[in-house]
């Protein structure tokens, strides 16, 4: 079954709006793994924002670590906009207690994510 046909074109004009709010917060102007400015992408689970390039580090984990959606173009759920509202960059950051190593690369980074979710 579909939840996302269950979101109504109003619902899911007022998640946007929501999520647009949320993307203009201090703490989520940069990707939650690279510091990439402008994360347009989000993992919905682990309620973080994410650049495009760190998106598709995240979508190569699998959905069982992380289910990765759009911030503006995807339709999201209640229970999706309303973890992401309580969770965030700053607080998923501080949860899962990971620096970024300084130099990455690709590998570098991509290493950096496998070792912060999955590991």
């Amino acid at each position: 079954m579909n939840e996302k046909a269950n979101v109504s074109k109003e619902l899911n004009a007022k998640h946007k709006k929501i999520l647009e709010g949320l993307l203009k917060l201090p703490e989520n102007k940069e990707c939650a793994d690279c510091k990439a400015k402008g994360p347009r992408w989000a993992s919905v689970n682990l309620g973080i924002f994410i650049c495009m390039q760190c998106s598709g580090i995240h979508r190569s984990l699998g959905v069982h670590i992380s289910k990765v959606r759009s911030a503006t173009l995807d339709t999201w759920l209640p229970e999706q906009v309303a973890f992401i509202q309580h969770m965030g960059n700053e607080k998923a950051n501080n949860y899962w207690e990971a620096e970024l190593p300084p130099n990455y690369d690709r590998v570098g980074i991509e290493n950096f994510i496998r070792a912060k979710y999955v590991s």
